[in-house]
């Protein structure tokens, strides 16, 4: 038995059928598949008889469908479609890939607010975004044309063939205008609830350590094990976390996070570094707007700094 054993022998009469039930005109039909009138008319009846059902009513001047007829026409159009969307992809011309591999936070708070820009910029290219939650990744085993790095093993990087400097991390604790009606001070953190990204706490206790507050830590902590959940949880909110400025720059610049007075940047022993290892002039584009892209980044944290008089003598612009 052959497959399909329902099917005509000759697909064409479907294909004719399809075209006289799409434009509902014999000599349409015709027109389109290059065909006389009769042959159109010719195959309509050979499929009827195979089928044994009555699939168009013929007027004096135009056909109708019958229920048998709009159902097959159905079924017809829609795996048409589907068999010429398929065809259009193998015909369609593949586009270059850029692939960006990014440390997590860095593809959440800096990265993804460029898409749009990136694919005004290079159009006939794919911008593909990878996260990374490795501090540590492997540079040869790298398959990206982009890789951004936030470490604190500065040794493995630095001097590096393909490595550029990105920039440092600037801390602060940050909170929502959620949280208080009132300007907060420095002081005033230690009583607030305290949002962690890391079970050890280190960006608190770090930060907490240099800043030399005096008295107790009243706060109640929560580890969210995620700086983006961290942050949601801050922005509606629900406590107050330490974090690096450059990451909440527009949130800060929109007053939607704020940090306490009298507070002092500092910087973290986590640094941010840039592996080119495609050359293509795109990636060498991309890597240049990045560099720049993080120097006036850095510049409007300095201007923010100055504005809100943020002491920034333990960091370097």
């Amino acid at each position: 038995m052959r497959p399909y054993s329902n099917l005509p022998y000759s697909h064409n009469s479907l294909k004719v059928f399809e075209a006289v039930a799409r434009l509902m005109s014999f000599t349409k039909a015709a027109d389109e598949l290059n065909v006389t009138q009769s042959a159109v008319s010719r195959q309509i009846k050979q499929l009827e008889q195979e089928f044994n059902v009555v699939l168009l009513i013929r007027k004096h001047r135009a056909i109708e469908l019958t229920d048998q007829g709009r159902d097959l026409f159905e079924v017809l159009r829609q795996h048409f479609h589907n068999l010429d969307a398929l065809i259009a992809q193998w015909k369609a011309p593949a586009k270059k890939r850029i692939v960006i591999k990014s440390a997590l936070s860095y593809a959440t708070r800096v990265l993804i607010s460029h898409v749009a820009f990136l694919n005004e910029k290079y159009p006939e290219h794919e911008i593909v975004i990878i996260p990374s939650i490795e501090e540590a990744p492997v540079l040869e085993q790298e398959d990206c044309d982009l890789l951004i790095i936030n470490t604190r093993q500065h040794e493995r990087y630095l001097h590096k063939p393909g490595v550029t400097f990105l920039r440092a991390e600037y801390m602060a604790p940050v909170y929502a205008e959620l949280l208080s009606k009132r300007d907060l001070r420095i002081q005033d953190v230690l009583a607030l609830p305290h949002l962690h990204a890391t079970l050890d706490h280190q960006d608190w206790k770090l930060w907490l350590a240099n800043a030399a507050l005096e008295g107790q830590n009243k706060g109640r902590d929560t580890v969210f094990f995620s700086l983006d959940l961290a942050l949601s949880a801050c922005l509606s909110g629900q406590g107050v976390t330490v974090t690096d400025l450059l990451l909440v720059l527009p949130e800060l610049k929109r007053q939607f996070l704020k940090c306490p007075k009298d507070i002092a940047l500092q910087h973290s022993d986590w640094h941010y570094y840039c592996y080119q290892r495609n050359h293509s002039p795109v990636a060498n584009e991309i890597k240049q707007w990045l560099l720049a892209q993080t120097e006036a980044d850095i510049a409007e944290l300095k201007r923010l700094s100055d504005k809100f008089a943020w002491s920034t003598l333990d960091v370097e612009f």
